[in-house]
């Protein structure tokens, strides 16, 4: 975790790229977390609507796992993501063959880069699968391609995943047209579970998707919460196999924050008048604009598991954003949660109170801001100097975009005892939620392995989509510190 942080950094400044020439750029409001944002209009970068993605994968195995197991456990992940939702035209995975080489440290520089590189002029790209556009998946058995090139800034990372190619220029990014995947040696070990290792796929294809980060339920991994596993998505940034929450079962099963992630990236025609929109604003009791803290929609009849998030002013400015990762102040207090199913809900604001967190969320957020007075809940009537707990619901039809749900801090100044998120206690978890606590394949079984008392070793991302696995963090503990790490999880 905090040893990946330094590739996370890395990662960081690579999607900077894209803020650069937004001068006069009027930000609009993003719904979720998103990798790559074009710094023209502001707009999430994916795959081309419509787009099948034809992969190439290493012949080697990866441990214990033989090729044919580790690219039927990536097909499986691959449905996933496929079939997150009927509103969400998530692009197609074709397999394509096997690479002409064993890929290790040795020959890694023909097919994987830390760099990316632009359709203008792919003579630019690092290795030939850039420039060829290629799809690569890897096996990093000694992790020799992590620690070397991808994962170099930080303490090492067990998987890794982001996008390599975008059509377009570096000022002018339009499509992802190719995209990396690398495995490392934690994930063949005979300790890993095979749910953990189809969890850290699961995560690092997201990234390769577009998606970045997401933050929900954090008090379940600031305080290793037990009985909070099934709630965590996807794409949180980490999750800590030393207690329950490592219970990766999770982790290989969309929750609906990672759905409505996928489903704004790629949505159907039938999105927008089947799913809602909520907007707002977050404001300070002097009324100035409260920026990069986390707003939570909360279904009132599944608050734990149907909870979607969003940072407060999540875009990127001008130049000087790559080199001090600056947020935009134009709008900076507004967010845009959208791809909401037709339900009641509860929206909320709290602190990013983690730091690791704080830099795994978006691009440009190089650390978490304090909360200006207590995590507080939206009511309709709100204002400042009000009881944080003060809630009301608002129901939302399909295709309903509801606008100024505002939220007014009840401070101007932060003070050192401030409630920085809601006590999930707060919550009652419902019998019928959405959130499973085991994922419905048994894909051990489905590879023909018996692991009946096999411990769950983790994994974590860098940034990219690097997972990073050490003793205490990424191999027994998994985090996500790269956004397009895609990494965690696995990022």
């Amino acid at each position: 975790m905090l040893s990946a942080l330094p590739v996370f950094l890395k990662k960081l400044f690579i999607l900077s790229i894209f803020s650069i020439s937004l001068l006069g750029f009027e930000p609009r409001a993003l719904s979720y977390n998103f990798l790559y944002i074009n710094p023209t209009t502001g707009a999430p970068i994916g795959w081309e609507p419509e787009t099948t993605i034809h992969y190439y994968v290493d012949p080697g195995s990866l441990g214990r796992l033989t090729n044919e197991q580790a690219r039927t456990l990536i097909r499986a992940a691959m449905d996933i993501w496929e079939n997150a939702s009927p509103y969400a035209n998530t692009p197609r995975f074709v397999y394509e063959g096997l690479l002409p080489e064993d890929v290790d440290g040795t020959n890694y520089s023909s097919y994987v880069s830390d760099s990316k590189c632009y359709t203008s002029d792919l003579s630019l790209c690092a290795s030939q699968a850039q420039r060829d556009q290629k799809t690569v998946i890897i096996f990093d058995e000694d992790n020799s391609i992590l620690n070397n090139e991808l994962c170099s800034l930080g303490a090492g990372c067990s998987a890794y995943g982001e996008a390599s190619v975008f059509s377009g220029t570096s000022t002018a990014p339009i499509n992802i047209t190719a995209s990396m995947l690398v495995l490392g040696r934690s994930q063949g070990l005979s300790d890993t579970k095979i749910s953990s290792v189809m969890g850290t796929i699961v995560h690092e294809l997201g990234h390769t998707l577009g998606l970045a980060h997401t933050s929900i339920n954090e008090q379940a991994y600031i305080e290793n919460l037990n009985g909070y596993q099934r709630y965590i998505p996807t794409m949180f940034f980490s999750f800590a196999p030393h207690n329950e929450l490592s219970t990766e079962h999770a982790l290989a099963t969309l929750n609906p924050d990672d759905i409505a992630g996928i489903t704004t990236l790629y949505p159907t025609a039938s999105a927008s008048t089947m799913l809602g929109t909520i907007k707002g604003t977050i404001l300070k009791s002097d009324g100035t604009p409260m920026r990069h803290v986390n707003i939570i929609a909360r279904n009132s009849n599944d608050p734990l598991c149907e909870a979607y998030s969003f940072l407060s002013g999540l875009s990127c400015a001008f130049a000087a954003c790559n080199d001090h990762y600056i947020f935009t102040s134009t709008g900076a207090g507004g967010f845009t949660i959208s791809a909401l199913p037709s339900e009641t809900y509860t929206i909320e604001v709290e602190e990013v109170a983690n730091d690791n967190l704080g830099r795994t969320l978006a691009p440009g957020l190089l650390s978490d801001e304090d909360l200006y007075g207590d995590a507080e809940f939206w009511n309709t009537d709100d204002e400042a100097d009000e009881l944080n707990t003060l809630s009301s619901t608002l129901s939302l039809a399909a295709g309903e975009t509801k606008e100024n749900i505002n939220i007014i801090l009840n401070r101007s100044a932060i003070i050192s005892d401030r409630i920085k998120y809601s006590p999930l206690s707060t919550f009652t978890a419902s019998p019928s939620t959405r959130c499973s606590i085991s994922p419905p394949v048994d894909y051990a079984a489905l590879i023909g392995i018996s692991e009946s008392n096999t411990s769950g070793t983790g994994h974590s991302d860098g940034t990219g989509g690097t997972t990073s696995t050490t003793a205490g963090s990424g191999g027994t503990n998994i985090s996500h510190i790269n956004t397009a790490t895609s990494c965690s999880l696995i990022f």
